[in-house]
């Protein structure tokens, strides 16, 4: 049940409504009404897979219990169970995303690495169908485990609460990436209707939709009719392609996250922001404190942080960074590409830290050239970064790359997506520079009134008239 599918529309109705008239009484009726369509929500795309998010949900609630049962001890042999506590619950989970996520892609880099030295492997690969969603929905439950053992949330013995903490649907599949720290304490209090915060969950829809509808499944008639046959087009179309590929899929993502927290707001949850205009970034440090905001965070405080952060050697801190984007490159997928787009972004990063980390630290956000010039090789660089995400094969990047450089020739023009995207990316780049200019974050709230909503209905008019409604999932949900 895609976000973009008339069938949501009319679930996400039918539960808003039943959710403020027949299930607000309390907050346990809350959350079990938020448990009951969050588990049908996910039971639509495979029933069978219910049982995963059951198991990653029971056994981290069950691993903060008792982690925090023997907190109070301070023995050698209590701080001894914690760990072991922790150690299986990551075992648990990690074991079950390892073995949908990447059993054959390990088994075929074996048999890659084993071919270097001339030894033939031979395994049978396993038929294995990826969980929707699995990686969001274990980096969730891990992170209450996490945040119990640090001492950073007290666990909860309301397990209801829980459940609808790490099911709930508007982030189950492709995030924000819900952090007990944050999300859970929404879930021990009831949830009083706000017409404010219900609006605000509208707009946010609306702006989803768009840029869902008509920028990203727009721009991706045009990608992937020239990644798909990218032999027989020159650099130049290439180039653009690179370029429009960059926009698709934050329009993507973005688009998919702000429906994720709109729909939030309208059950009266806030969810984390996960983009903060990321394209007006001026350095590749800052491109990622602000795109996929839960995911960068997920990764410095678990994993960033506990290898020494910058709290070691100039040496071990670059080695932490190569190791987190390395980890992230494979959390986007089990293929090489992730991998070396990793490395690509691990590397830009040790060079920015090295050798311009100092200077970084005093630039402002005010138009100016040397800012021009930051945002430009900013963006030039995170693009060709996304040519390797893109394709699959390191070969096929290479040569995408090269004919950008060398290639030259008429550019592949299909005027149905350059001026219909071309509108809509115009209303996107206007809305951010406006919010970037202004420092204004998407999910505040604002008063209703009735320019807004003049505004929004037209944006849902050209929606209607100008999206396309038949482009596939989103690109986020691979992973």
């Amino acid at each position: 049940m895609l976000f973009t599918t008339l069938n949501f529309l009319f679930f996400l109705v039918l539960t808003f409504i039943l959710y403020w008239t027949l299930f607000n009484k309390n907050v346990k009726n809350q959350n079990f009404f938020i448990f009951i369509i969050s588990i049908f929500f996910y039971g639509f795309f495979n029933w069978k897979f219910l049982i995963l998010l059951l198991i990653s949900s029971l056994s981290t609630f069950t691993a903060g219990y008792f982690i925090n049962k023997f907190n109070y001890e301070n023995s050698k042999d209590s701080i001894f169970k914690r760990k072991v506590i922790l150690w299986f619950s990551l075992l648990v989970n990690l074991g079950i995303l390892f073995y949908f996520k990447y059993f054959n892609f390990f088994i075929t880099s074996f048999i890659d690495i084993s071919a270097l030295f001339s030894f033939t492997a031979s395994f049978n690969l396993v038929s294995i169908i990826l969980p929707v969603g699995i990686s969001f929905f274990t980096f969730t439950s891990l992170s209450y485990v996490f945040d119990v053992y640090n001492n950073k949330t007290k666990p909860t013995k309301d397990i209801l609460a829980y459940l609808s903490y790490v099911t709930f649907f508007p982030s189950l599949l492709s995030g924000p990436i819900s952090r007990s720290e944050f999300q859970l304490p929404q879930y021990l209090k009831i949830r009083f209707f706000n017409i404010n915060q219900a609006f605000d969950g509208c707009k946010m829809l609306i702006f989803g939709y768009f840029m869902k509808l008509c920028v990203a499944d727009r721009l991706g008639l045009y990608v992937d009719t020239v990644y798909g046959n990218f032999e027989n087009h020159n650099g130049t179309t290439l180039l653009l392609a690179a370029i429009l590929y960059s926009i698709q899929i934050f329009a993507d993502f973005g688009g998919y996250s702000l429906m994720g927290i709109g729909c939030g707001k309208l059950f009266g949850i806030n969810l984390q922001t996960n983009f903060k205009r990321p394209y007006f970034a001026f350095t590749i440090t800052d491109f990622w404190r602000r795109w996929h905001m839960s995911l960068t965070n997920w990764f410095r405080d678990y994993l960033y942080f506990p290898l020494g952060g910058n709290r070691v050697s100039d040496y071990r801190v670059l080695i932490n960074i190569l190791i987190v984007f390395l980890v992230s490159g494979i959390w986007h997928g089990a293929a090489y590409n992730f991998i070396i787009w990793g490395l690509i972004h691990a590397i830009l990063l040790i060079v920015e830290k090295k050798f311009y980390s100092k200077r970084n630290q005093h630039f402002n956000n005010k138009v100016s050239l040397i800012n021009s010039i930051r945002f430009f090789i900013t963006f030039s660089v995170v693009t060709i970064a996304w040519i390797f995400f893109r394709i699959e094969t390191l070969d096929q990047s290479i040569n995408i790359i090269s004919k950008i450089f060398t290639s030259k020739g008429e550019l592949f023009v299909d005027k149905s997506v350059f001026v219909h995207a071309g509108i809509s990316i115009i209303i996107l780049f206007t809305c951010e520079l406006f919010d970037e200019l202004k420092n204004k974050k998407l999910d505040s709230q604002n008063q209703y009134n009735f320019i807004t909503f003049i505004k929004y209905t037209a944006l849902a008019l050209f929606i209607i008239l100008f999206g396309i409604f038949d482009g596939g999932q989103f690109i986020y949900f691979q992973f």
